[in-house]
């Protein structure tokens, strides 16, 4: 069935584009005032408590409703289950953003390609002007992360604990952005993203440059202490086959922006590709 679910929510986005009707976060930001609300105390174990009921209470409440539809039919299940994937999902645009980027640069529009940029949350006030190579690195960390966690970490808790597992990761993204300053929060998405990032790694070794990849893969496979964003920009470029040199001198171009998002989307293809023939023969 989540093969099945995957599919129908991809052609759905596909109509749709960054257009999401699904992407309505009023309600979590409705939850977490009131809970705030029943206990205004600012110490920690109490902060963290009311981080966990966040997310918790919602995820129990829709366990709670596939469980009864679950229980009458499979077919019941479905569209609840095509909804939740689609909410799940990341919000905004992302290929579309890096198409503009990317045109903007080629013309040398400075202003243009810093606006786009913004719309990957990068800070360009601090970039002397016309420092592209600069401006290109920054969009490339943020652009990345910006598609490994809009698509690839939803469908990787997905595909491992269902619908239930793709909120999981969206409600513990919203509230970490929510509250940057909220440590349990962010330790529960690192901990999320650690096993996806590196499913994703080792993707793209497979639909990218193979041997330029699987070296920073190697090199980040039992980390525990680097961000999300530091493992994924060397594996991206590796992919491309960037080398060592360039990447350590920042001499990062639009070109590489560009196949990022043929990377991507190649890397997409492949996860759907091995989760249909699995649900074939298993």
């Amino acid at each position: 069935m989540e093969i099945i679910v995957v599919v129908l929510a991809l052609a759905f986005l596909q109509i749709w584009g960054a257009q999401n009707p699904l992407h309505k976060d009023g309600w979590f930001f409705w939850w977490r005032s009131k809970l705030a609300r029943l206990n205004s105390s600012s110490e920690t174990e109490l902060s963290e408590t009311r981080s966990f009921l966040n997310v918790v209470w919602p995820l129990v409440l829709v366990a709670i409703v596939f469980q009864l539809l679950l229980s009458q039919s499979i077919w019941l299940v479905m569209p609840l289950a095509v909804v939740v994937l689609l909410y799940s999902l990341g919000r905004g645009e992302f290929f579309e953003i890096v198409r503009e980027y990317t045109q903007a640069c080629y013309i040398e529009d400075w202003d243009s390609a810093c606006e786009r940029a913004r719309r990957f949350d990068v800070e360009v006030d601090d970039l002397e002007r016309d420092d592209w190579s600069s401006l290109h690195r920054h969009v490339l960390d943020q652009a990345g992360y910006r598609g490994f966690e809009r698509m690839f970490a939803v469908l990787f808790w997905f595909f491992l604990l269902g619908p239930v597992g793709a909120l999981m990761y969206r409600l513990v993204f919203l509230q970490s952005h929510a509250e940057p300053g909220d440590k349990l929060s962010q330790r529960w998405l690192w901990l999320l993203e650690w096993p996806a990032v590196r499913l994703l790694g080792l993707t793209f070794a497979l639909t990218g440059n193979f041997q330029g990849c699987i070296e920073h893969w190697r090199d980040c496979l039992l980390c525990g202490s680097r961000r999300t964003n530091d493992i994924l920009s060397p594996m991206i470029l590796g992919a491309l086959a960037v080398s060592d040199d360039t990447i350590q001198d920042g001499e990062i171009t639009r070109k590489e922006l560009t196949l990022m998002s043929k990377l991507f989307q190649r890397s997409l293809w492949f996860w759907i590709a091995v989760a249909a023939l699995f649900s074939l023969f298993a």
